[in-house]
């Protein structure tokens, strides 16, 4: 898409969210329009994470559409507002994908059995590391909210420096020096 197509797009975008308080079923209208921009964040999620084959890229853009059309009370107010929501409800679909499965893997209040060599479930390392990223963004969160927004912006989101920094309205320096720290300061947490 173009420049200009893009920025068309996100107005058209803006329009119908201002739109959402009149009428509810504007939610409807704006699943065409942001879509494939949804459907971009979940595959850059999915690749970054490793997640499992059983989490289909279709339906979790899905499941985020459901996720955000059941809190159409909550107030979005751009489209750039709109992008961070997705990422985050995308992001956190994953991570609950993610416990899930850990859960299921460890019994998860079935009955108790007798230990059989072929019953062993497979390697969890995949589901317990998004666990772990999650649980270090939310301490890095906590310690410096604009650098956690940049790390899931880049890394949940997929977007670019230049991208952020318009999600976010600063610099684009500002925005590659937030991820140089956060990634050292996601390094020694992980390593902890």
């Amino acid at each position: 898409m173009t420049e200009q197509t893009l920025q068309s797009l996100a107005g058209e975008v803006t329009q119908v969210l201002a739109s959402l308080h009149e009428t509810p079923e504007t939610m409807d209208r704006l699943l065409p329009l942001v879509y494939e921009d949804m459907r971009r964040i979940a595959r850059s999620q999915q690749a970054r994470l490793g997640v499992s084959p059983t989490l289909q890229t279709t339906e979790l853009v899905h499941e985020a559409f459901l996720k955000l059309r059941q809190s159409e009370g909550q107030p979005i107010r751009s489209s750039s507002h709109f992008k961070r929501v997705s990422y985050l409800v995308i992001r956190q679909l994953i991570v609950d994908h993610a416990r899930n499965k850990l859960a299921l893997k460890r019994g998860a209040g079935q009955a108790a059995e007798t230990l059989h060599e072929d019953w062993i479930a497979t390697d969890a390392s995949d589901e317990a590391a998004v666990v772990e990223i999650d649980q270090a963004l939310e301490r890095l969160a906590e310690a410096n909210p604009r650098q956690a927004e940049v790390v899931l912006a880049r890394f949940f989101g997929g977007y670019t420096a230049e991208e952020i920094a318009g999600l976010l309205d600063t610099s684009v320096r500002t925005v590659q020096r937030d991820w140089e720290r956060a990634r050292a300061w996601l390094l020694v947490d992980l390593q902890e």
